[in-house]
Protein backbone atom coordinates (compact mmCIF):
# COMPACT_ATOMS: atom_id res chain seq x y z
CA UNK A 1 0.00 0.00 0.00
CA UNK A 2 1.22 3.31 -1.16
CA UNK A 3 1.64 5.45 1.95
CA UNK A 4 2.41 8.98 2.84
CA UNK A 5 5.66 9.79 5.03
CA UNK A 6 2.91 10.29 7.83
CA UNK A 7 0.90 7.24 7.31
CA UNK A 8 -1.80 8.05 5.75
CA UNK A 9 -3.22 6.10 2.67
CA UNK A 10 -3.23 8.19 -0.41
CA UNK A 11 -7.20 8.12 -0.18
CA UNK A 12 -7.18 9.96 3.32
CA UNK A 13 -4.29 12.54 2.47
CA UNK A 14 -6.15 13.42 -0.90
CA UNK A 15 -9.93 13.61 0.91
CA UNK A 16 -7.35 15.98 3.70
CA UNK A 17 -5.92 18.38 1.08
CA UNK A 18 -8.86 18.02 -1.07
CA UNK A 19 -7.84 16.22 -4.32
CA UNK A 20 -10.16 13.49 -3.53
CA UNK A 21 -12.42 14.90 -6.59
CA UNK A 22 -9.98 15.45 -8.85
CA UNK A 23 -8.09 11.95 -8.44
CA UNK A 24 -11.65 10.35 -8.72
CA UNK A 25 -12.17 12.07 -11.93
CA UNK A 26 -8.98 10.92 -13.43
CA UNK A 27 -10.03 7.39 -12.10
CA UNK A 28 -13.12 8.05 -14.32
CA UNK A 29 -11.53 9.06 -17.13
CA UNK A 30 -9.62 6.35 -17.05
CA UNK A 31 -12.42 3.74 -16.79
CA UNK A 32 -13.53 5.43 -20.41
CA UNK A 33 -10.94 5.77 -22.11
CA UNK A 34 -10.74 1.29 -21.97
CA UNK A 35 -14.15 1.50 -22.92
CA UNK A 36 -13.42 3.29 -25.82
CA UNK A 37 -10.81 1.52 -26.85
CA UNK A 38 -12.86 -1.63 -26.54
CA UNK A 39 -14.47 -3.65 -29.15
CA UNK A 40 -16.72 -5.41 -27.22
CA UNK A 41 -19.78 -3.34 -25.39
CA UNK A 42 -19.45 -4.77 -21.94
CA UNK A 43 -15.44 -5.28 -21.95
CA UNK A 44 -15.07 -1.68 -20.77
CA UNK A 45 -13.86 -1.08 -17.41
CA UNK A 46 -16.75 -0.71 -14.38
CA UNK A 47 -15.74 2.23 -12.19
CA UNK A 48 -15.36 0.36 -8.93
CA UNK A 49 -14.35 1.76 -5.16
CA UNK A 50 -11.71 -1.03 -5.06
CA UNK A 51 -10.48 -0.06 -8.68
CA UNK A 52 -10.32 3.77 -7.07
CA UNK A 53 -8.32 2.41 -4.24
CA UNK A 54 -5.88 0.47 -6.63
CA UNK A 55 -5.10 3.33 -8.99
CA UNK A 56 -4.24 5.50 -5.70
CA UNK A 57 -2.17 2.61 -4.30
CA UNK A 58 -4.76 1.57 -1.19
CA UNK A 59 -6.85 -0.86 -0.12
CA UNK A 60 -10.16 -0.94 0.73
CA UNK A 61 -9.03 -0.67 5.08
CA UNK A 62 -8.55 2.64 3.58
CA UNK A 63 -11.93 3.39 2.21
CA UNK A 64 -13.46 2.35 5.44
CA UNK A 65 -11.28 4.35 7.12
CA UNK A 66 -12.35 7.31 4.72
CA UNK A 67 -16.11 5.96 5.68
CA UNK A 68 -16.04 6.87 9.53
CA UNK A 69 -13.31 9.56 9.34
CA UNK A 70 -14.62 12.02 6.56
CA UNK A 71 -18.14 10.42 6.14
CA UNK A 72 -19.42 13.62 3.73
CA UNK A 73 -15.81 12.74 1.75
CA UNK A 74 -16.89 8.98 1.34
CA UNK A 75 -20.37 9.62 0.66
CA UNK A 76 -19.29 11.59 -2.17
CA UNK A 77 -17.15 8.84 -3.81
CA UNK A 78 -20.00 6.51 -3.18
CA UNK A 79 -22.68 9.01 -4.87
CA UNK A 80 -20.45 9.09 -7.96
CA UNK A 81 -19.87 5.55 -8.19
CA UNK A 82 -23.02 4.66 -7.77
CA UNK A 83 -23.81 6.99 -10.78
CA UNK A 84 -21.16 5.52 -12.53
CA UNK A 85 -22.99 2.30 -12.34
CA UNK A 86 -26.44 2.76 -12.53
CA UNK A 87 -25.74 4.49 -16.04
CA UNK A 88 -22.80 1.64 -17.37
CA UNK A 89 -25.41 -0.50 -19.36
CA UNK A 90 -23.81 -3.28 -17.26
CA UNK A 91 -25.96 -6.14 -16.34
CA UNK A 92 -28.48 -5.45 -13.51
CA UNK A 93 -27.13 -8.73 -11.86
CA UNK A 94 -23.40 -7.32 -11.78
CA UNK A 95 -24.63 -3.67 -10.88
CA UNK A 96 -26.85 -4.80 -7.62
CA UNK A 97 -24.17 -6.97 -6.67
CA UNK A 98 -21.08 -3.95 -6.62
CA UNK A 99 -24.21 -1.81 -5.13
CA UNK A 100 -24.73 -4.03 -1.99
CA UNK A 101 -21.45 -5.43 -1.56
CA UNK A 102 -19.46 -2.40 -1.84
CA UNK A 103 -21.38 0.38 -1.41
CA UNK A 104 -23.31 -0.57 1.31
CA UNK A 105 -26.73 -0.86 -0.43
CA UNK A 106 -27.57 -4.05 1.46
CA UNK A 107 -31.22 -4.64 2.21
CA UNK A 108 -31.77 -3.46 5.69
CA UNK A 109 -35.28 -4.39 7.74
CA UNK A 110 -38.29 -1.69 8.47
CA UNK A 111 -35.68 -1.43 12.16
CA UNK A 112 -32.56 -0.35 10.13
CA UNK A 113 -30.51 -2.33 11.36
CA UNK A 114 -29.14 -5.74 9.44
CA UNK A 115 -28.86 -9.39 10.78
CA UNK A 116 -31.73 -8.75 13.64
CA UNK A 117 -34.72 -10.29 12.92
CA UNK A 118 -37.92 -7.94 12.68
CA UNK A 119 -40.66 -8.40 15.72
CA UNK A 120 -44.48 -8.16 15.19
CA UNK A 121 -46.52 -6.76 18.61
CA UNK A 122 -49.92 -6.69 18.16
CA UNK A 123 -52.07 -4.30 20.10
CA UNK A 124 -54.70 -6.48 21.28
CA UNK A 125 -56.09 -10.33 21.31
CA UNK A 126 -58.22 -11.00 18.72
CA UNK A 127 -60.02 -13.61 21.24
CA UNK A 128 -59.12 -11.86 24.60
CA UNK A 129 -57.97 -15.29 25.68
CA UNK A 130 -54.07 -14.35 26.44
CA UNK A 131 -52.98 -16.83 24.02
Amino acid sequence: MREKEDGKSALLSAAENGSLGRQLRKYLRSCRSQEENDSKKDSGRLPTLAGFCGMLGCGIAAAEELRHRYPSQFDYVSAVLEDEALNSGRSSTIVNAYLKERLGYGEKNESGTEGEPLQLVFAHDILEDGQ
